[in-house]
């Protein structure tokens, strides 16, 4: 097989999966750090400010701290947790593991667990 034969079958096939591992990455950042916090990246930023349909995002619900800082407890399938706006951002106070929302028994412990947490920052 000639160089010229090679390239001409190597480099889309290279080409192909360095787009779908880059898009595979991608779509699994749902937070950046900053400063040493996490922080929500833009998608899910955006379904906690209401500025999106949230897609795989479930708010539970919404607070305020004892600071008065809007906060919004979530499930998401990359990541769950607690996230208030502060620090420039939404910055990810309790981070737990991302969760199917088509689990009813998962859904539920985890919601129980937020519920909890969510109380605690309110108190604090």
């Amino acid at each position: 097989m000639t160089p010229r034969r090679v390239l001409r079958w190597i480099l889309p096939g290279a080409v192909l999966i360095a787009l779908l591992v880059g898009t595979r990455l991608f779509d699994d950042t749902a937070t950046v750090e900053r400063d040493g916090l996490t922080f929500a990246a833009e998608p899910l930023a955006d379904a906690l400010a209401g500025k999106r349909r949230p897609g795989s995002v479930r708010v539970l619900s919404a607070f305020h701290s004892r600071e008065e800082v809007s906060c919004r407890s979530f499930l998401s399938s990359n990541v769950s947790g607690i996230a208030c706006h502060e620090h420039g951002g939404w910055h990810l106070r309790v981070i737990r593991s991302g969760i199917s929302l088509n689990d009813p028994a998962g859904v539920a412990a985890t919601e129980q667990a937020l519920r909890e947490a969510s109380a605690a920052i309110a108190a604090q």
